[in-house]
């Protein structure tokens, strides 16, 4: 005669495994939906920070002869104290007021450096390396152009060594003016972008 089974239900150990299991792909699940926000965030971030360095070089390139104030004004920290005189028709209360192209610079630098900081975004713009950017006589170079570099996080809207914050590599001449390290290249953890101009 056979034995019966005594087993009923389910037993401690399979139903502890299952509970594995599920939470093992729960936290997967978990860990995959964590880098997905992080990547619409950086996707985000790139998109506003290219819509805005394509507005400033728009305002560069209807304005040319007055890129170095625009430099300027781009670099310098925004400070309320340090409104131009003129605002060009920026503010809407001057709309007939006429400007030279670099005061007209200097008021749309200046507005541009008061709208950025209410984002989370830097702005600079510096010679590009590589493009005959450096030294006294730049801007002779036939080669010789700006970058726009867009910044947010830890990361600065600058050129540099400094891996932490500076968002591009510098260029780097040894002895005899040999290069020794090519300009231009993105830290490896910078966030940020560069638009040449």
């Amino acid at each position: 005669m056979l034995a019966k089974s005594t087993q009923r239900g389910v037993g401690l150990i399979e139903v502890m495994v299952a509970l594995l299991l599920l939470t093992v792909a729960v936290l997967g699940y978990t860990a995959l939906q964590g880098k997905a926000i992080q990547a619409t965030n950086e996707s985000f971030e790139r998109s506003q920070s290219l819509v805005m360095m394509r507005n400033i070089a728009e305002k560069i390139h209807a304005n040319p002869s007055a890129i170095v104030t625009y430099a300027t004004g781009l670099n310098s920290p925004y400070a309320s104290s340090n409104a131009p005189n003129k605002k060009c028709g920026l503010d809407g209360t001057s709309v007939n007021q006429l400007c030279s192209p670099t005061e007209l610079a200097e008021a749309e630098s200046y507005t541009l450096k008061a709208e950025l900081q209410s984002y989370e975004f830097q702005i600079q713009m510096h010679p590009c390396p590589n493009t005959g950017g450096t030294g006294t006589d730049a801007a002779d170079n036939i080669m010789f152009s700006y970058c726009l570099i867009a910044a947010w996080g830890d990361t600065t809207p600058t050129i540099g060594t400094d891996d932490e914050t500076d968002c591009l590599t510098e260029r780097v001449v040894g002895e005899d003016d040999v290069v020794e390290a090519a300009g231009g290249n993105y830290h490896a953890k910078a966030t940020c972008m560069m638009m040449e101009i």
